[in-house]
């Protein structure tokens, strides 16, 4: 069952992971070709800068979903290098209900701005207009809808909630069984696994030092 969690959760990494280096790949191309366009020929691709706008707030989405799924998210605690055993797996668990929790709260929070910002969106559309040539119109323009920006928010934390959910599963799965999970398929480790390991590789490394400076 931990295994197949394991592999749901690195699929959907390879994924975001595939979409981030096509998504930063296009930005780097239609950035230089707006710089190249305004500098040599005086003129600009009109949605170029409102596109990498949100582009960059897409890319930060995704390098945060890859980032928990890897458990490289940035952690700022002390208790997490003290404890060990199954105190640090217990604060594991509460960290990532926590985590879980806040970002659902903020899935919910964006949904209902994107909402509300959609439905006056709505109410603008010029008579005898659908809302998909309204939209063609402002992106040709130049102009993103807000409503579009802001239903990237909803959609980034439902995805980050969903690998901390992950995570969570097999964090209690190692405190009730004692068995380490953040093993990789080679056999290395990743995450808080991998930073125990360096640190311990480390002191033994010291450890060594002090032994040979000594004889």
């Amino acid at each position: 069952m931990i295994n197949l969690i394991t592999k749901l959760d690195r699929a959907f990494a390879k994924v975001e992971e595939v979409l981030l280096a096509l998504l930063l790949v296009s930005m780097v191309v239609l950035a230089a070709l707006q710089v190249l366009l305004r500098n040599i020929w005086n003129t600009a691709i009109d949605w170029a800068d409102v596109s990498l706008q949100n582009a960059t707030l897409l890319l930060g989405l995704l390098g945060a979903a890859i980032a928990t799924s890897e458990g490289r998210h940035l952690t700022i605690d002390i208790f997490s290098r003290v404890l060990k055993g199954r105190g640090k797996t217990l604060l594991k668990v509460v960290i990532g209900l926590f985590c879980v929790g806040l970002c659902l709260l903020l899935a919910k929070g964006g949904l209902t701005t994107t909402k509300v910002t959609l439905a006056q969106w709505s109410e603008n559309i010029p008579a005898g207009w659908t809302a998909a040539r309204t939209l063609k119109q402002e992106f040709f323009e130049g102009s993103i809808p807000q409503w579009l920006s802001q239903a990237m928010l909803p959609g980034g934390f439902l995805l980050l909630a969903f690998h901390f959910l992950l995570r969570l599963v097999r964090d209690l799965s190692t405190l009730v069984s004692g068995k380490e999970w953040e093993v990789t398929a080679a056999g290395g480790s990743q995450g808080d696994a991998a930073l125990d390991e360096l640190e311990a590789r480390a002191t033994a490394d010291v450890g060594e030092g002090r032994k040979g400076g000594a004889a």
